[in-house]
């Protein structure tokens, strides 16, 4: 078995890279997570929705250089499921805390993750 973590990210560039290295600072507060390894990707599409939150919010401005990015953090044991969500809620309090705290900033990085363990092929 393993163990995923994926973070869909809609930000700039600099921002995904700072999320992910936040991200491994998460998982480094926990031995389960010992031996994982951490992998951002821009996507072609991602879930429209968060384009559509980021534009609401903000009405008027131009998204700029913002785009989708995956974020997976997988692990290639078994982590148990509350240290799983442990590690997923530490990464998106990062975000929210380092990026989303003030509600008239452009600066937001809008997310969607989800975490599970999956069963070896």
């Amino acid at each position: 078995m393993s163990s995923y973590l994926v973070v869909q990210l809609y930000c700039t560039p600099a921002q995904a890279d700072s999320v992910r290295t936040g991200a491994i600072g998460e998982l480094a507060r926990f031995p389960e997570f010992a031996g994982s390894r951490t992998e951002l990707a821009p996507k072609a599409q991602g879930d429209h929705r968060l384009h559509l939150d980021w534009a609401e919010e903000h009405p008027g401005l131009v998204p700029g250089e913002r785009t989708y990015f995956s974020l997976e953090m997988i692990c290639p044991v078994d982590v148990p499921e509350s240290v799983l969500r442990s590690a997923e809620d530490g990464v998106i309090e990062w975000i929210d805390k380092t990026f989303n705290d003030r509600p008239d900033d452009i600066a937001e990085v809008h997310w969607a993750s989800y975490a599970e363990i999956r069963q070896g092929a």
